[in-house]
């Protein structure tokens, strides 16, 4: 039967979650965001299907004007290197220059050598690198690099950041190092887009954009843990700034903080120096 490229639909999910649970060693997220993707008008889940099953898949959508954004791009193991890949990802850029996308980006963990040479032969390149760092709250364990468990809370104090901070804080953040280093993007739950000085104007009013005298970050409570979406900091008040983060994580009661910052040295220096476990990745870019 021939290949068949189509939106995918909720009836898929079952099927795409038995070929995916061994994507990663934990497993997949796939399945889990199937039918969130579905339902997003923001995007659209592609999908090959082959003798009437789906055997090929990639989720799309647009981030910013211009901007669009790929994930979960899955092909079965049976039907690697049989184009099929290629067949989807085609789908998808049709898809994203039809609403009006240039420029598509991925991330792609460090150790996922496989990934990234699959996204080069398509035609992407490496444009930013970034860090994830990961720390426990309070779970009493010793951190070599690290102070090893609760701190009594210091005066540097990061505060709910008024709507009036968002135009300072761009300014300093996009005249800065780390503005370089992020190539002008942020994330937002594993999606990069162009920061904006209206993406701090939204987190002010969601109570999300933090300051204090190291600095100004966008964080949020999420699941148990504090999620660092962005934020704008010296290398002199780096060590500060973490701390402070995560201080902010022990007032808020969650379990875990977590970063993901541009891949700058202090920065990652001030992560590891304060306990975090880091691990790479990067942001790579293709033309439409």
């Amino acid at each position: 039967m021939a290949l068949i490229v189509r939106t995918g639909l909720h009836s898929d999910v079952a099927i795409i979650a038995e070929w995916t649970r061994e994507t990663f060693s934990w497993g997949d997220y796939v399945a889990r965001m199937f039918d969130r993707w579905l339902d997003d008008a923001a995007g659209t889940v592609i999908v090959a299907e082959l003798d009437g099953s789906p055997v090929a898949m990639g989720r799309v959508a647009m981030v910013g004007p211009g901007e669009a954004w790929a994930q979960g791009m899955r092909v079965h193991p049976d039907h690697r290197r049989e184009g099929i890949g290629t067949s989807v990802s085609e789908a998808m850029w049709s898809w994203a220059t039809g609403r009006g996308a240039r420029i598509v980006r991925v991330a792609i963990e460090g150790w996922n050598v496989p990934a990234q040479g699959q996204v080069a032969s398509m035609g992407f390149r490496k444009v930013s690198d970034w860090h994830r760092a990961e720390r426990g709250i309070g779970d009493g364990l010793p951190k070599p690099a690290g102070d090893g468990g609760v701190r009594v809370l210091p005066m540097e104090r990061l505060e709910d950041a008024p709507s009036a901070e968002a135009e300072p804080a761009f300014l300093s953040w996009s005249t800065g190092e780390l503005a370089r280093a992020a190539r002008g993007l942020f994330p937002i739950s594993w999606v990069w887009r162009t920061m904006t000085v209206d993406h701090l104007v939204l987190a002010a009013r969601n109570h999300n954009l933090l300051e204090g005298r190291p600095g100004w970050a966008i964080a949020e409570n999420d699941d148990e843990t504090l999620q660092v979406h962005w934020l704008e900091t010296t290398a002199d008040d780096a060590n500060a700034m973490v701390l402070a983060l995560i201080d902010r994580a022990v007032e808020g009661g969650v379990s875990q903080v977590r970063l993901i910052t541009p891949a700058v040295a202090w920065l990652t220096e001030a992560c590891a120096r304060a306990g975090f476990d880091v691990e790479s990745l990067a942001v790579w870019a293709k033309a439409l």
